[in-house]
């Protein structure tokens, strides 16, 4: 009987035991094996133009080791959130992403240690033209301009640039090579947050400016841009740098660029119809920082 007593005096402590054990599993970080199960799941349900943002943000490296193809450059590198209609967000230890706080839940599935949900975007403004992906395909024309004469920037291919530890931005092999060394390319560079941004990196001379021409840009209601230097490097420059301007057969915009403001958004209204769009950058102090664009016409 007193055996009895005593093996009836231990359920309460497995009961304790277990749910401690719960309570462990429940909040532990998942492991390589996780997410690498999570992997085929993911992919099933990823399609193209809808972006995965895993929340928290340190885990997103630990997932696009285990799926590299959720995660395509010119999503992952995004301009911003706006563009994009719906979401992919894969949650875990139940974090939520602040970038998708305001976007509506469409569904949502548990695999495994994760949550899987769709959230759709309530008023997208989609891209009909992106510039970057413009330079990158050799869409563009290059110039560097002084007192209103043009002299072309020839696109080539060389050798990729890395600045290492502390060093400046990746400059890129395939680029357009201006005058002194200057030149034209896409790159990417970290904003303020520490993510990454895909954009044209655009050395102006040390006088006058450099233009880069698009042709028969398709008709749409505005032209929504981005400019930043790495802010890691730059974040303490607080003074004017650079001015990045836009034009379409009359001047749309002025923008004055500081490196501490990290990547900051302008825009400006369009004409009616498709037209030739130019970008002008012209250094305000010298030397000025390695200043980085995105423009996409919505």
């Amino acid at each position: 009987m007193r055996r009895l007593s005593s093996a009836l005096g231990f359920v309460p402590l497995l009961g304790l035991g277990e749910l401690a054990l719960h309570q462990y599993f429940a909040h532990r970080a998942p492991d390589v094996e996780d997410y690498a199960a999570l992997a085929p799941e993911l992919l099933s349900l990823k399609q193209r133009g809808v972006p995965v943002v895993v929340a928290p943000e340190w885990a997103e490296p630990l997932l696009r080791q285990a799926a590299p193809e959720a995660f395509p450059l010119n999503e992952l590198a995004r301009a911003d959130e706006r563009a994009f209609a719906a979401f992919l967000e894969v949650s875990l230890l139940g974090e939520s992403s602040p970038a998708l706080a305001s976007f509506p839940l469409e569904s949502q599935q548990r695999l495994g240690p994760f949550v899987v949900a769709r959230r759709r975007n309530p008023s997208p403004e989609p891209t009909v033209f992106d510039f970057v992906a413009a330079v990158e395909q050799g869409q563009v024309e290059v110039f560097n301009e002084l007192e209103g004469q043009r002299r072309d920037c020839a696109l080539v291919e060389t050798r990729t640039q890395t600045g290492g530890l502390h060093g400046h931005v990746a400059y890129p092999s395939r680029r357009y090579e201006c005058e002194n060394g200057r030149f034209v390319g896409v790159t990417l560079i970290d904003d303020q947050d520490y993510r990454p941004r895909r954009c044209v990196l655009a050395q102006p001379p040390e006088s006058g400016s450099v233009v880069l021409r698009f042709e028969a840009v398709p008709p749409s209601r505005r032209l929504v841009g981005f400019i930043g230097a790495s802010y890691f490097l730059e974040r303490e420059h607080t003074e004017p740098q650079l001015e990045l301007s836009l034009r379409q057969a009359e001047p749309l915009l002025r923008h004055a660029a500081v490196a501490a403001h990290g990547w900051s958004r302008f825009q400006a209204e369009r004409p009616p119809g498709a037209g030739s769009v130019e970008v002008r950058l012209q250094r305000l102090t010298r030397p000025s920082a390695d200043f980085c664009f995105a423009l996409e016409a919505r």
